[in-house]
């Protein structure tokens, strides 16, 4: 029997989040995949010597920082 997990959306503008895509701000609404309670990708994030990055779970992070993240690998590119 496979989990199924919750999908939820978030504004990468303001971190609302719903059960549906939001309206708040256009095009800012990100679909994540929260996984099922108790999942590894609802655990917060750790470093490699087991210290706490962040409380927020790693579904939460990937959604709300991976274009983040992306737009800052095109700008040291275009820096170098």
């Amino acid at each position: 029997m496979v989990k199924q997990g919750r999908t939820i959306y978030i504004c990468r503008t303001c971190h609302r989040v719903g059960q549906r895509p939001l309206t708040c701000h256009p095009r800012a609404s990100v679909k994540c995949d929260a996984g099922v309670p108790g999942d590894e990708r609802s655990m917060p994030l750790f470093d490699a010597q087991g210290r706490i990055v962040t409380r927020a779970p790693k579904w939460w992070v990937e959604a709300c920082f991976k274009s983040k993240a992306k737009s800052e690998k095109k700008k040291v590119k275009r820096e170098a």
